[in-house]
């Protein structure tokens, strides 16, 4: 069942759970285009389907907004925007510091930096179609494109991972530009991987992902701002993680 964001005759925006596909080719596998394209016929029998212009696709383990046109005039506008960067997309993560780092470069330190100045990382970012694999290469790389996000730790927390404790942080991300995977592959890059992260976390956070019992990529989509296309107006779109991660800041 869809959980609607936002909805009128132009746009529609949802949130979408992890584990679900944005779009996929399969039509044994539900994603959210074909669950909105059920949504929009309800109970008309007819074979004819609805105009569903997807915007912002989400990787299939990331919950989180996916904003969703419903005429192609209006997806134009709406895409339009996104490639101005004029579409502000805001993450919450997880955050396992790892002094490893991924790229095996000087980790950031969380100490002293919450709620203060953002974390800014730009880096170049070499996406392997192939392997559906992206990775931090040098700027010199002829297929790089730089990748650039902000974040903002909001709050840190020790908390029990079997006979240990492990720090975890809550982080912000204000996602600048909008490469395959950057989140996960910049985070991990300067010491911060993302909590359940199998792909691009390094092993100590996988080990303690599984102690923590956490198996969906620690990300969510949480707010998205833009301008209408056709009212002008400034739409807000908040959502709040449903991961069970999130709760391991509620106390």
């Amino acid at each position: 069942m869809l959980d609607i964001v936002y909805e009128d005759k132009y746009i529609l925006a949802v949130h979408k759970p992890a584990g679900i596909p944005s779009q996929t080719a399969s039509i044994s596998q539900s994603d959210v285009v074909s669950m909105t394209e059920d949504y929009l016929r309800g109970d008309q029998r007819t074979s004819k389907r609805p105009f569903v212009g997807m915007i912002n696709r989400l990787d299939q383990p990331v919950e989180g907004i996916v904003l969703m046109a419903r005429d192609a005039k209006t997806a134009a506008r709406l895409a339009e925007q996104l490639r101005g960067g004029m579409i502000e997309k805001r993450y919450c993560a997880c955050v396992v510091p790892d002094s490893e780092g991924y790229g095996g470069t000087e980790p950031v330190s969380v100490s002293g930096t919450v709620g203060k100045s953002p974390i800014i990382l730009t880096d170049h970012i070499y996406h392997d179609k192939k392997l559906n694999y992206s990775s931090i290469v040098p700027a010199g790389h002829k297929d790089a494109k730089t990748a650039k996000l902000e974040c903002m730790l909001a709050k840190i927390r020790d908390v029990a991972a079997g006979d240990n404790e492990v720090r975890i942080a809550l982080a912000d991300i204000h996602l600048i530009t909008g490469r395959h995977h950057q989140i996960r592959v910049q985070m991990s890059h300067a010491g911060l991987p993302l909590l359940g992260d199998r792909k691009y976390g390094t092993e100590y956070v996988q080990n303690v992902s599984k102690l923590l019992k956490v198996s969906e990529v620690a990300l969510c989509a949480c707010q998205l701002t833009f301008t209408h296309p056709v009212t002008n107006d400034i739409i807000n779109l908040r959502v709040k993680p449903q991961g069970m991660w999130y709760s391991l800041f509620q106390n």
